[in-house]
Protein backbone atom coordinates (compact mmCIF):
# COMPACT_ATOMS: atom_id res chain seq x y z
CA UNK A 1 0.00 0.00 0.00
CA UNK A 2 1.57 3.71 -0.78
CA UNK A 3 1.89 6.19 1.52
CA UNK A 4 -1.11 8.22 0.71
CA UNK A 5 -3.04 5.36 0.82
CA UNK A 6 -1.88 4.50 4.74
CA UNK A 7 -2.68 8.01 5.45
CA UNK A 8 -6.32 7.91 3.71
CA UNK A 9 -6.52 4.69 6.08
CA UNK A 10 -5.65 6.16 9.50
CA UNK A 11 -8.12 9.26 8.72
CA UNK A 12 -10.28 6.67 8.19
CA UNK A 13 -10.14 4.98 11.32
CA UNK A 14 -9.95 8.06 13.50
CA UNK A 15 -13.19 9.00 11.95
CA UNK A 16 -15.10 5.50 11.91
CA UNK A 17 -17.65 6.78 14.53
CA UNK A 18 -19.97 8.84 12.22
CA UNK A 19 -21.75 11.80 13.25
CA UNK A 20 -24.14 12.86 10.27
CA UNK A 21 -23.34 10.80 7.33
CA UNK A 22 -24.46 7.39 5.67
CA UNK A 23 -22.74 4.45 6.10
CA UNK A 24 -21.22 3.97 2.70
CA UNK A 25 -18.83 0.93 1.59
CA UNK A 26 -15.30 3.02 0.29
CA UNK A 27 -14.65 0.80 -2.96
CA UNK A 28 -17.60 -0.67 -5.34
CA UNK A 29 -20.44 0.27 -6.96
CA UNK A 30 -23.03 1.30 -4.39
CA UNK A 31 -26.22 0.10 -4.76
CA UNK A 32 -29.26 2.09 -5.76
CA UNK A 33 -31.01 2.28 -2.20
CA UNK A 34 -27.51 3.47 -1.02
CA UNK A 35 -26.95 6.05 -2.96
CA UNK A 36 -31.29 7.57 -2.67
CA UNK A 37 -30.18 6.89 1.35
CA UNK A 38 -26.86 8.88 1.23
CA UNK A 39 -28.46 11.81 -1.46
CA UNK A 40 -31.55 11.78 1.16
CA UNK A 41 -29.23 12.24 4.26
CA UNK A 42 -27.31 15.07 2.77
CA UNK A 43 -31.10 17.07 1.61
CA UNK A 44 -31.93 16.74 5.26
CA UNK A 45 -28.58 17.51 6.67
CA UNK A 46 -27.96 21.05 4.32
CA UNK A 47 -31.71 22.03 4.74
CA UNK A 48 -31.10 21.21 8.82
CA UNK A 49 -28.23 23.35 9.26
CA UNK A 50 -29.10 25.54 6.56
CA UNK A 51 -26.02 25.18 4.55
CA UNK A 52 -26.96 26.05 0.49
CA UNK A 53 -25.81 24.09 -2.66
CA UNK A 54 -24.10 27.06 -4.00
CA UNK A 55 -21.93 27.13 -0.29
CA UNK A 56 -20.86 23.10 -0.82
CA UNK A 57 -20.10 23.51 -4.71
CA UNK A 58 -17.59 26.33 -3.21
CA UNK A 59 -16.11 24.10 -0.63
CA UNK A 60 -15.58 21.18 -2.82
CA UNK A 61 -15.07 22.30 -6.09
CA UNK A 62 -17.07 19.88 -7.67
CA UNK A 63 -20.10 18.38 -8.49
CA UNK A 64 -21.64 21.32 -10.33
CA UNK A 65 -24.60 22.75 -8.69
CA UNK A 66 -27.00 20.94 -11.46
CA UNK A 67 -25.70 17.46 -10.68
CA UNK A 68 -26.22 17.75 -6.90
CA UNK A 69 -29.56 18.68 -8.20
CA UNK A 70 -30.15 15.63 -10.42
CA UNK A 71 -28.94 13.46 -7.50
CA UNK A 72 -30.67 14.82 -4.79
CA UNK A 73 -33.61 13.95 -7.29
CA UNK A 74 -32.74 10.65 -7.40
CA UNK A 75 -30.96 10.72 -11.15
CA UNK A 76 -27.70 8.88 -11.41
CA UNK A 77 -25.73 8.44 -13.97
CA UNK A 78 -22.27 6.23 -14.60
CA UNK A 79 -20.19 9.09 -12.63
CA UNK A 80 -22.97 9.07 -9.68
CA UNK A 81 -20.97 6.89 -7.04
CA UNK A 82 -17.93 8.54 -7.05
CA UNK A 83 -20.14 12.19 -6.72
CA UNK A 84 -22.57 10.42 -4.03
CA UNK A 85 -19.73 9.21 -1.79
CA UNK A 86 -17.64 12.78 -2.22
CA UNK A 87 -20.85 14.91 -0.86
CA UNK A 88 -21.39 11.84 1.76
CA UNK A 89 -18.04 12.48 3.03
CA UNK A 90 -18.62 16.32 3.03
CA UNK A 91 -21.33 16.01 5.24
CA UNK A 92 -19.40 14.03 8.08
CA UNK A 93 -16.64 17.02 7.62
CA UNK A 94 -18.98 19.46 7.73
CA UNK A 95 -20.81 18.16 11.04
CA UNK A 96 -17.29 17.24 12.55
CA UNK A 97 -16.25 21.12 12.11
CA UNK A 98 -19.51 22.70 13.21
CA UNK A 99 -18.96 20.01 16.73
CA UNK A 100 -15.60 21.71 17.02
CA UNK A 101 -16.17 25.57 16.47
CA UNK A 102 -16.13 27.99 19.24
CA UNK A 103 -18.89 30.64 18.81
CA UNK A 104 -17.02 33.87 17.39
CA UNK A 105 -20.13 36.15 18.53
CA UNK A 106 -19.10 39.60 19.40
CA UNK A 107 -18.10 40.46 22.90
CA UNK A 108 -17.40 43.83 24.83
CA UNK A 109 -14.09 43.20 25.92
CA UNK A 110 -11.57 46.27 27.10
CA UNK A 111 -9.69 46.33 23.73
CA UNK A 112 -13.41 46.46 22.10
CA UNK A 113 -15.16 49.04 24.28
CA UNK A 114 -11.82 51.41 23.24
CA UNK A 115 -12.34 50.68 19.76
CA UNK A 116 -15.84 51.47 19.86
CA UNK A 117 -15.25 54.73 21.67
CA UNK A 118 -12.78 55.54 18.79
CA UNK A 119 -15.10 54.62 16.07
CA UNK A 120 -17.95 56.82 17.73
CA UNK A 121 -15.60 60.23 18.03
CA UNK A 122 -14.70 59.64 14.65
CA UNK A 123 -17.92 59.05 13.25
CA UNK A 124 -19.27 62.01 15.35
CA UNK A 125 -16.94 64.40 14.70
CA UNK A 126 -17.04 63.55 10.85
CA UNK A 127 -13.05 63.40 11.34
CA UNK A 128 -10.20 60.46 10.53
CA UNK A 129 -8.79 58.09 12.98
CA UNK A 130 -6.63 55.62 13.44
CA UNK A 131 -6.62 52.24 15.36
CA UNK A 132 -3.18 50.36 15.69
CA UNK A 133 -2.63 47.36 17.96
CA UNK A 134 -0.92 43.50 17.61
CA UNK A 135 -2.50 40.99 15.02
CA UNK A 136 -5.23 38.91 16.32
CA UNK A 137 -6.67 41.01 19.60
CA UNK A 138 -10.37 41.48 17.72
CA UNK A 139 -9.66 44.68 15.50
CA UNK A 140 -11.68 42.85 12.42
CA UNK A 141 -14.42 42.36 14.84
CA UNK A 142 -14.89 45.10 16.34
CA UNK A 143 -14.93 46.98 13.01
CA UNK A 144 -17.54 44.64 11.63
CA UNK A 145 -19.57 45.37 14.65
CA UNK A 146 -19.30 48.75 13.69
CA UNK A 147 -20.10 48.64 10.45
CA UNK A 148 -23.28 46.75 11.66
CA UNK A 149 -24.18 49.27 13.85
CA UNK A 150 -23.57 52.68 12.27
CA UNK A 151 -26.41 52.22 8.85
CA UNK A 152 -24.58 52.99 5.63
CA UNK A 153 -21.06 52.65 6.73
CA UNK A 154 -18.68 50.96 4.38
CA UNK A 155 -16.47 48.36 5.59
CA UNK A 156 -13.33 47.13 3.00
CA UNK A 157 -10.58 44.70 3.78
CA UNK A 158 -6.85 45.87 2.25
CA UNK A 159 -6.15 42.90 0.28
CA UNK A 160 -3.56 42.56 -2.56
CA UNK A 161 -4.88 44.61 -5.65
CA UNK A 162 -6.68 46.95 -3.12
CA UNK A 163 -3.45 48.73 -1.52
CA UNK A 164 -2.35 51.41 -4.46
CA UNK A 165 -5.05 54.26 -5.81
CA UNK A 166 -6.56 52.36 -8.72
CA UNK A 167 -7.57 49.61 -6.48
CA UNK A 168 -8.52 51.10 -3.50
CA UNK A 169 -11.40 53.46 -5.47
CA UNK A 170 -12.72 50.72 -7.83
CA UNK A 171 -13.00 48.39 -4.81
CA UNK A 172 -14.48 51.87 -3.17
CA UNK A 173 -17.15 52.58 -5.86
CA UNK A 174 -17.97 48.70 -6.07
CA UNK A 175 -19.29 48.75 -2.37
CA UNK A 176 -20.72 52.01 -3.22
CA UNK A 177 -22.90 50.74 -6.07
CA UNK A 178 -21.07 53.67 -8.76
CA UNK A 179 -18.65 50.99 -10.91
CA UNK A 180 -18.84 52.27 -14.42
CA UNK A 181 -18.22 48.92 -16.46
CA UNK A 182 -18.01 50.85 -19.61
CA UNK A 183 -14.91 52.95 -17.75
CA UNK A 184 -13.03 48.66 -17.22
CA UNK A 185 -12.42 49.37 -20.96
CA UNK A 186 -10.94 53.06 -21.47
CA UNK A 187 -7.76 54.35 -20.09
CA UNK A 188 -9.28 57.44 -17.83
CA UNK A 189 -11.64 54.42 -15.56
CA UNK A 190 -9.59 55.39 -12.45
CA UNK A 191 -10.65 59.45 -12.97
CA UNK A 192 -13.99 57.73 -13.45
CA UNK A 193 -14.48 56.21 -10.55
CA UNK A 194 -12.80 58.60 -8.21
CA UNK A 195 -15.28 60.87 -9.50
CA UNK A 196 -18.24 58.60 -8.61
CA UNK A 197 -16.79 57.88 -5.68
CA UNK A 198 -16.39 61.24 -4.46
CA UNK A 199 -20.13 62.15 -5.62
CA UNK A 200 -21.28 59.43 -3.95
CA UNK A 201 -19.95 59.83 -0.68
CA UNK A 202 -20.34 64.31 -0.76
CA UNK A 203 -22.29 65.00 2.94
CA UNK A 204 -23.11 61.81 3.48
CA UNK A 205 -21.66 61.05 6.47
CA UNK A 206 -21.39 57.66 5.42
CA UNK A 207 -18.62 56.27 7.99
CA UNK A 208 -15.39 54.48 5.25
CA UNK A 209 -13.75 51.52 7.93
CA UNK A 210 -10.72 50.38 6.14
CA UNK A 211 -8.84 47.41 7.72
CA UNK A 212 -5.72 46.10 7.12
CA UNK A 213 -4.63 49.27 6.54
CA UNK A 214 -1.08 49.00 7.00
CA UNK A 215 -1.20 47.67 3.58
CA UNK A 216 -1.84 50.82 1.40
CA UNK A 217 0.38 52.55 -0.11
CA UNK A 218 1.40 56.60 0.64
CA UNK A 219 -0.30 57.39 -2.53
CA UNK A 220 -3.19 55.48 -1.51
CA UNK A 221 -2.92 57.13 2.46
CA UNK A 222 -3.34 60.77 0.59
CA UNK A 223 -5.48 59.50 -1.42
CA UNK A 224 -7.96 58.99 1.66
CA UNK A 225 -6.44 62.33 3.04
CA UNK A 226 -7.96 63.83 -0.62
CA UNK A 227 -11.09 61.83 0.34
CA UNK A 228 -12.20 63.30 3.20
CA UNK A 229 -11.65 66.79 2.46
CA UNK A 230 -13.36 66.91 -0.95
CA UNK A 231 -16.62 64.75 0.62
CA UNK A 232 -16.31 65.61 4.49
CA UNK A 233 -17.25 61.47 5.41
CA UNK A 234 -15.38 60.57 8.71
CA UNK A 235 -12.94 57.58 7.84
CA UNK A 236 -11.56 54.98 10.40
CA UNK A 237 -8.37 52.96 9.89
CA UNK A 238 -7.25 50.01 11.06
CA UNK A 239 -4.10 48.05 11.40
CA UNK A 240 -0.69 47.61 13.17
CA UNK A 241 1.59 49.54 14.86
CA UNK A 242 3.69 50.15 11.58
CA UNK A 243 0.91 52.28 10.13
CA UNK A 244 1.21 55.01 12.97
CA UNK A 245 4.67 55.36 12.80
CA UNK A 246 5.03 55.49 8.51
CA UNK A 247 1.93 58.70 8.89
CA UNK A 248 4.63 60.14 11.68
CA UNK A 249 7.37 59.77 9.36
CA UNK A 250 5.82 62.02 7.31
CA UNK A 251 5.53 64.80 9.88
CA UNK A 252 7.44 68.31 9.42
CA UNK A 253 7.36 71.83 8.97
CA UNK A 254 6.69 71.22 4.89
CA UNK A 255 5.09 67.75 5.10
CA UNK A 256 2.73 66.33 7.70
CA UNK A 257 -0.37 67.07 5.57
CA UNK A 258 -2.03 63.20 6.11
CA UNK A 259 -1.14 62.73 9.62
CA UNK A 260 -2.83 66.39 10.70
CA UNK A 261 -6.03 65.03 9.34
CA UNK A 262 -5.92 62.33 12.53
CA UNK A 263 -7.71 63.85 14.94
CA UNK A 264 -8.34 60.67 16.69
CA UNK A 265 -5.54 58.14 17.26
CA UNK A 266 -5.59 55.09 19.80
CA UNK A 267 -2.90 51.92 20.43
CA UNK A 268 -4.67 48.98 21.70
CA UNK A 269 -2.01 48.34 23.29
CA UNK A 270 1.68 50.17 24.69
CA UNK A 271 3.34 47.52 23.58
CA UNK A 272 3.59 45.43 26.79
CA UNK A 273 2.26 42.13 27.88
CA UNK A 274 0.84 40.82 30.97
CA UNK A 275 4.36 39.02 32.12
CA UNK A 276 5.87 42.45 31.24
CA UNK A 277 4.44 44.37 33.91
CA UNK A 278 2.00 45.57 31.68
CA UNK A 279 -2.13 46.04 32.03
CA UNK A 280 -3.44 42.97 30.55
CA UNK A 281 -5.47 43.41 27.35
CA UNK A 282 -8.05 40.83 28.17
CA UNK A 283 -9.35 40.35 32.05
CA UNK A 284 -10.35 36.61 33.54
CA UNK A 285 -13.48 37.49 33.17
CA UNK A 286 -13.44 38.20 29.21
CA UNK A 287 -11.29 35.04 28.63
CA UNK A 288 -14.86 33.37 29.93
CA UNK A 289 -17.04 35.04 28.62
CA UNK A 290 -15.24 34.40 24.90
CA UNK A 291 -14.38 30.84 25.57
CA UNK A 292 -16.63 28.92 28.24
CA UNK A 293 -19.45 28.18 26.05
CA UNK A 294 -21.76 25.18 26.59
CA UNK A 295 -21.08 22.00 26.13
CA UNK A 296 -17.41 23.92 27.08
CA UNK A 297 -16.32 24.28 30.41
CA UNK A 298 -13.31 25.75 31.61
CA UNK A 299 -10.68 25.35 34.76
CA UNK A 300 -9.63 27.80 36.40
CA UNK A 301 -6.25 27.49 34.84
CA UNK A 302 -7.19 26.99 32.17
CA UNK A 303 -8.95 30.39 31.72
CA UNK A 304 -5.42 31.39 33.48
CA UNK A 305 -3.70 29.75 30.37
CA UNK A 306 -5.94 31.56 27.69
CA UNK A 307 -5.68 34.42 29.14
CA UNK A 308 -1.82 34.08 29.03
CA UNK A 309 -1.97 33.15 25.29
CA UNK A 310 -4.17 36.47 24.44
CA UNK A 311 -2.17 38.78 26.38
CA UNK A 312 1.46 37.96 25.13
CA UNK A 313 1.83 40.12 22.64
CA UNK A 314 3.70 38.82 19.14
CA UNK A 315 3.16 35.48 20.28
CA UNK A 316 -0.35 35.15 21.18
CA UNK A 317 -3.69 36.21 20.20
CA UNK A 318 -7.68 35.64 20.51
CA UNK A 319 -6.94 33.87 17.13
CA UNK A 320 -4.58 31.30 18.59
CA UNK A 321 -6.81 31.02 22.04
CA UNK A 322 -9.72 29.52 19.69
CA UNK A 323 -6.94 27.23 17.81
CA UNK A 324 -5.35 25.87 21.25
CA UNK A 325 -8.98 25.58 22.65
CA UNK A 326 -10.28 23.82 19.79
CA UNK A 327 -7.43 21.08 19.34
CA UNK A 328 -8.08 21.04 23.64
CA UNK A 329 -11.98 20.05 23.44
CA UNK A 330 -10.89 17.26 21.26
CA UNK A 331 -7.84 15.82 23.84
CA UNK A 332 -10.52 16.72 26.60
CA UNK A 333 -13.09 14.68 25.42
CA UNK A 334 -10.83 11.99 24.08
CA UNK A 335 -9.01 12.09 27.71
CA UNK A 336 -12.70 11.75 29.45
CA UNK A 337 -13.54 8.66 27.09
CA UNK A 338 -16.99 12.09 26.41
CA UNK A 339 -19.04 11.85 23.12
CA UNK A 340 -19.14 15.25 20.82
CA UNK A 341 -22.29 16.33 22.68
CA UNK A 342 -21.56 15.71 26.19
CA UNK A 343 -20.67 18.90 28.53
CA UNK A 344 -16.62 18.65 29.08
CA UNK A 345 -13.88 20.13 31.02
CA UNK A 346 -10.95 21.72 29.24
CA UNK A 347 -7.94 22.42 31.60
CA UNK A 348 -4.36 23.74 31.30
CA UNK A 349 -2.60 20.55 30.78
CA UNK A 350 -4.94 19.58 28.10
CA UNK A 351 -3.78 23.46 26.37
CA UNK A 352 -0.28 22.89 27.56
CA UNK A 353 -0.27 19.21 25.39
CA UNK A 354 -1.80 20.50 22.48
CA UNK A 355 0.36 23.95 22.63
CA UNK A 356 3.35 21.77 22.66
CA UNK A 357 2.16 19.54 19.46
CA UNK A 358 1.20 22.30 17.34
CA UNK A 359 4.58 24.30 17.36
CA UNK A 360 7.46 21.51 18.46
CA UNK A 361 10.23 23.89 18.14
CA UNK A 362 11.98 24.23 21.40
CA UNK A 363 11.31 27.32 22.75
CA UNK A 364 7.62 26.92 21.71
CA UNK A 365 7.91 23.64 24.15
CA UNK A 366 9.01 25.56 26.87
CA UNK A 367 6.76 28.54 26.28
CA UNK A 368 3.55 26.15 26.92
CA UNK A 369 5.69 24.87 30.04
CA UNK A 370 6.03 28.23 31.33
CA UNK A 371 2.63 29.25 30.99
CA UNK A 372 0.95 25.75 32.61
CA UNK A 373 2.95 27.00 35.55
CA UNK A 374 1.86 30.53 35.78
CA UNK A 375 -1.52 29.49 35.17
CA UNK A 376 -1.48 26.77 38.05
CA UNK A 377 0.35 29.38 40.57
CA UNK A 378 -2.29 32.28 39.62
CA UNK A 379 -4.85 29.75 41.17
CA UNK A 380 -2.76 29.28 44.06
CA UNK A 381 -2.51 32.35 44.61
Amino acid sequence: MSEQGEITDLLRAKDQVLMAAWTLPNDGALSEDQRRQAMKNFESYIQRNKVTLDQVVRELGSPRKTTIMDLVAGIFRQTSDDHVRKLNLWVEQHARRQAASIDDSFVETRVAQAFLTVARLVRENGTMGLVVGPTGIGKSRCAQAVADTYVGSVYLRIINGLHHPAGLTHALAVRLGVRDLRAMTRTDHYQTHLERVIGALRDSGRLLLLDEAQKLTDAALELLRDLHDSTGVPILLIGVRDLHERIMRSVGPDHGQTYSRFDVIHHLSQGKDIYSGGKPLFTVEEIRQLYQQAPIRLSPDAVNYLQGVANELGHGSLRRCKTLLRNAVRRARKRQQLGDDDRVTVTADDLAWVEARLRQESAEQDAATERRKRAVEGIAT
